[in-house]
């Protein structure tokens, strides 16, 4: 099916637009000449989309960047002269009002072209991008959006909840100070008292401890996930037969496979065997129900005896053995962990795809991408640095719009 037949149905939907002259100023900077609108997110979230409506759909030309602005289209509904432009603090439509001064109010004006903006964006999305977005994602030409730097902000989060919980500086160690004694005299108030900070006090302080340790845990493995995704264009990743979709499919200890070569690579191989004991202790039982693969939780009946674990005397090493496990085994060893990988990971064999990934950017697969990337790999640090540099200048740029 051709484009314009694709499009025909989108076009009904915007039959009352039409495009301004090519010699059209704008409104965006015309200040007093026309009243303006924030568009709604929800109602139409993706500018993008909204650009490829006044393309498309209405046939509307670019007045071009400005300062903090990155596109305005200029275009007429009903007579009145409009223009929508995505500007540093989101994406306005302005109108101006018209010169035979009518009354009709330009909130319903603003209405009416939102609503048959968000028609044309649904019909374009779905008659025309939903297709071109399968084929592109198949292909593997994809840019992932970064997110490492909210998950790292998490992670170290929940960590220092953990330290300050155990530090005796807790929510829950707060309550039970803050927890008023019982009793009908003042001995047994003060019994009371003493029993609270004795017991009270440490198992308060270890449970908020161990809850914030499992957090934290689960947090630095998301992180180490979406590391390894990100990091993949420092290793010799094909998109043209491998599928980025099913990577990031695949569990955490495939993907840190695929990215490092356990079987030459000793340090890697040790760091694998470590997170995948962190995993099976601490991560995977609290990420699953508190259910893990070596059945840890489950008991059988032993007639005259009673429930006997069934991992037996293994149950030693399991954390539901004891009420709350200690500091150490927990957060002093995780944290020390971490802290290890996060120093391979800075200095190893992907460290210029952490590099990138922990300046913010955003990852591209494509072929050209990819060539880009590891050409300045290639060329030594100091090419790469001055790669990243520029892209970092350049990502910045275009978030504030200073062209």
């Amino acid at each position: 099916m051709k484009l314009d037949e694709l499009l025909q149905p989108c076009r009904a939907a915007l039959r009352d637009f039409a495009p301004s002259p090519d010699d059209w100023a704008g409104l965006a900077f015309a200040a007093g000449t026309a009243s303006r609108f924030p568009v709604d997110r929800k109602l139409l979230p993706v500018p993008g989309v909204v650009e490829l409506v006044m393309r498309l759909g209405v046939e509307a030309h670019n007045l071009g960047r400005a300062e903090k602005l990155a596109w305005e289209y200029p275009f007429t509904f009903r007579g009145y002269s409009c223009a929508v432009a995505l500007q540093k603090f989101g994406m306005y439509l302005y109108i101006a009002p018209l010169e035979d001064g009518a009354a009709e109010s330009l909130e319903g004006v603003a209405r009416e072209i939102f609503g048959k903006l968000s028609a044309a964006s649904r019909c374009i999305e779905r008659r025309l991008l939903a297709k071109v977005a399968k084929v592109e994602v198949q292909a593997g030409r994809v840019t992932i959006h970064n997110q490492a730097g909210r998950l790292r902000a998490m992670y170290e989060f929940f960590r220092r909840l953990a330290n300050r919980a155990y530090g005796g500086e807790g929510l829950l160690m707060e309550d039970v100070k803050n927890a008023p004694a019982s009793g009908s005299t003042p001995e047994a108030e003060e019994l009371a008292r003493q029993l609270k900070m004795t017991l009270g006090g440490p198992i308060a302080r270890d449970s908020e401890g161990f809850y914030a340790t499992i957090a934290m845990i689960n947090a630095y493995f998301s992180l180490l996930e979406h590391l390894l995704v990100l990091a993949l264009p420092a290793t010799d990743f094909d998109p043209k037969s491998e599928s980025i979709t099913n990577f990031i499919g695949s569990k955490i200890l495939e993907k840190y496979d695929r990215v490092f070569d356990v079987k030459v690579d000793p340090v890697a191989k040790k760091f694998r065997v470590r997170l995948q004991g962190a995993a099976e202790v601490w991560r995977n039982p609290y990420g699953h129900g508190a259910f893990d693969k070596s059945h840890g939780t489950l008991y059988f009946q032993v007639p005259g005896v009673g429930a006997l674990p069934a991992i037996l005397s293994d149950i030693r090493t399991h954390p539901t053995f004891h009420f709350t496990p200690g500091r150490e085994s927990a957060f002093e060893e995780s944290c020390a962990l971490f802290d290890e990988i996060d120093g391979w990971l800075r200095s190893g064999p992907v460290r210029y795809g952490v590099m990138w990934a922990e300046a913010g950017l955003g990852v591209s697969y494509d072929s050209s991408s990819l060539d880009r990337f590891r050409s300045a790999i290639r060329d030594g640090e100091d090419a790469f640095m001055y790669y990243l540099e520029s892209a970092s200048y350049a990502e910045e740029q275009a978030s504030n719009m200073d062209w």
